[in-house]
């Protein structure tokens, strides 16, 4: 490790260059692969709209915006929530997670309304297991589940991929390009 970083700064200060493909570096990036934050949007009861034609609306505009849509729903008392809270706040390159549109729900915002019913018929949706957090789903264009965490956790594993949210996005861009 140290012969090869040694290496790289003789080359460089002699004007040589080497190419991302032979030391493993990451290229520099490029205006299109521009790094950028998860597109998160959270639905907070709001007006007397009912969730789910709140959740409806949000889901429509993101998919004209030409995005994916995975909803999240979570709570603060969950720890690994709050995990994932913290990857949704880094940033990665745009070409992995750009687009992908988060319409996440919080456990405690419903409930301090007394509007856990419509929350939770939402969940219903894509995971009938109730006091189970998170649930993230990635759904396809129609608003049927596509893919949850743990399935694509688990096909990461099987792939040899590490099972980031990244790597999971990354894959759907993938997969839906090609």
């Amino acid at each position: 490790m140290t012969r090869a970083l040694l290496a790289l700064v003789i080359v460089a200060a002699c004007g040589g260059s080497e190419t991302p493909a032979t030391t493993g570096a990451k290229p520099a990036a490029t205006a299109k692969d521009s790094t950028v934050g998860y597109d998160l949007r959270r639905l907070r009861p709001r007006n007397e709209e009912p969730l789910a034609d709140m959740f409806e609306r949000m889901r429509k505009q993101a998919l004209a915006d030409g995005k994916t849509v995975a909803v999240l729903f979570s709570a603060d008392w969950c720890e690994p929530c709050r995990k994932l809270e913290l990857e949704l706040g880094n940033m990665h390159p745009e070409a992995d997670i750009g687009r992908v549109r988060i319409l996440e729900l919080k456990e405690e915002e419903w409930e301090a309304v007394t509007r856990m019913d419509e929350f939770s018929a939402l969940r219903a949706r894509w995971y009938p297991q109730a006091d189970s957090y998170p649930v993230f789903v990635v759904l396809d264009e129609s608003g049927a589940k596509r893919e949850e965490m743990q399935e694509a956790i688990d096909r990461l594993h099987e792939e040899g991929v590490e099972p980031t949210v990244a790597n999971w996005f990354r894959g759907l861009t993938q997969t839906s390009q090609g």
